[in-house]
This record gives structure tokens, C-alpha cells and sequence, in this order.
């Protein structure tokens, strides 16, 4: 089916607004740069601390997974052939609207990319956050009655509005299932329970069994890991803020 698309201005302007729309509708009081901000596009107060959000809208789709640029390369009369890569630390929060209308508020620190990302699958799944309009608007066939069902058909619509999303191409929940949790190793058991780790060659480390458990983490989980000062290193699930939970 073919799809009207927007110019990549309207549709940026459309992804702002979603996301200041989202932002409001969980509590927090949002700003936006009175001139050109090259860094970021919206700021929230949110919870008493400030935020800086980068918006992204992307139209680009392949089989289930939507492309999403996030490196500059300027405009087609300006661009001096330099490409400015994203930098996590111009900013805390990217905000990515894309075609169908999904939504992701992924903290900058997670991403492992500077230049594009792909969203859509079990990567950055657990950043997904409720859904908005759709940027891609389907066209009606030639020959279609308002109904939406063409002519030639004598019968009912193909699909019912309950099955619209069954089949090969299911739409992916907000949150991923959860998966079966960590067993211990050869290696834990004969460490007792002292809840011991090493740290081999290549900077792998086995997390004992009874810490993950008693976290509450899982097969899958994403950890945030920074030095709290010298020899202990903290680890803590990476996520949505506990305000930008889906309700």
C-alpha cells in the first residue's frame, strides 16, 4: 500500500510535539530553545532536576525494524562534507518517533551507536514507551469507497480491526517478556555462597547467582557500570526512569 510522507521539516516538527505531548502527560513542564540549539531540541523539568532531550523521527522501514539517523551531515546546500557524530553527552535523553507511531525515550548513556540505530526488535526494547500518531498516512487505492474496501471485493474487509496486527509481523508489546532466571555455574557452587566474581583476561566477570537474584534482574537485563571510587564498581539496571514507566 502506498504511503503519503511528510517533508523531513513537518516531520520533525511532528516529533517534537510528540514528544513534548508525552513529557506533559508525565508531569513534566517542558522548554524548548528560543533560537537554533545544535545540541538538543527540548528541555523538562521533571521531578525537581532538569533534562535535556534530543528528538528523532524516522520514515525509513525494512521488514519490522524502523532505520533512525542520529549523526548530522547538514543540509543538501550547506553540508561541507563533515559528518558530526552524536555525542552521549551533549544530551540525556533521545526521543525517537518513527512511522507507525512507536515511540522509544532511550537515555543517551545506553546507546551504542554514534551514528544510526535500529529499533523495532529486542534491542532497546526495554526503552519503548506508548505509542503515538502514525507519520506515515496509507493512501487509498483508486477505485476505493470511503469504506476503505475497493470495488472489485464483494466480501467483507480482508482482516478484522482485531486481527490488523496478527500473523507473520505480531506488534511488539511495550516491555519484551521476561526471561528465566540466572542458574549458577560449576564455578559459583564452589564458591559457596561469599557471592566471589573474577575478572579474566578480557574483562568478563561471572555474576554470582544470589546477588542477581536477590536484585531482582534477569537474562537480558541491560547494567549501567561506573567506578564509585577506587575498587568498587556499581552496577544498576538500565531503563526508563520510574516517571516515564508505561502506565
Amino acid at each position: 500500500m502506498e504511503v503519503a510522507r511528510l517533508k523531513p521539516r513537518q516531520q520533525g516538527d511532528l516529533g517534537e510535539l510528540s514528544a513534548m505531548d508525552w513529557l506533559t502527560s508525565k508531569g513534566a513542564n517542558v522548554f524548548k530553545p528560543v533560537f537554533h540549539s545544535p545540541n538538543i531540541d527540548l528541555v523538562a523539568e521533571v521531578e525537581g532536576g532538569l533534562i535535556r532531550v534530543e528528538v528523532k523521527t524516522s520514515s525509513h522501514r525494512r521488514n519490522d525494524r524502523w532505520g533512525v539517523l542520529i549523526s548530522t551531515r547538514g543540509g543538501n546546500r550547506s553540508w561541507s562534507g563533515l559528518v558530526k557524530y552524536f555525542d552521549p553527552g551533549r544530551c540525556d535523553f533521545l526521543f525517537v518517533h518513527v512511522g507507525d507511531g512507536r515511540r522509544w525515550f532511550i537515555p543517551t548513556q545506553a546507546l551504542e551507536c554514534s551514528s544510526g540505530l535500529t529499533l523495532g526488535g529486542p534491542k532497546y526494547a526495554e526503552f519503548e514507551i506508548e505509542p503515538g500518531r502514525a507519520l506515515l498516512i496509507p493512501e487509498l487505492e483508486s477505485g476505493a469507497d470511503p469504506g476503505g474496501v475497493p470495488k472489485r471485493s464483494t466480501g467483507a474487509p480482508c482482516k478484522g480491526a482485531g486481527s490488523a496486527f496478527a500473523g507473520s509481523n505480531p506488534a511488539s508489546p511495550i516491555k519484551p517478556p521476561r526471561a528465566a532466571p540466572f542458574r549458577p555455574n560449576k564455578f559459583e557452587r564452589k564458591l559457596g555462597k561469599g557471592g566471589c566474581a573474577v575478572i579474566n583476561q578480557k574483562r568478563r566477570v561471572t555474576l554470582p547467582n544470589r546477588a542477581v537474584v536477590e536484585a531482582g534482574l534477569r537474562n537480558g537485563d541491560r547494567l549501567e557500570v561506573r567506578a564509585d571510587h577506587p575498587g568498587r564498581i556499581v552496577l544498576e539496571k538500565a531503563g526508563l526512569p520510574l516517571w516515564a514507566e508505561p502506565e
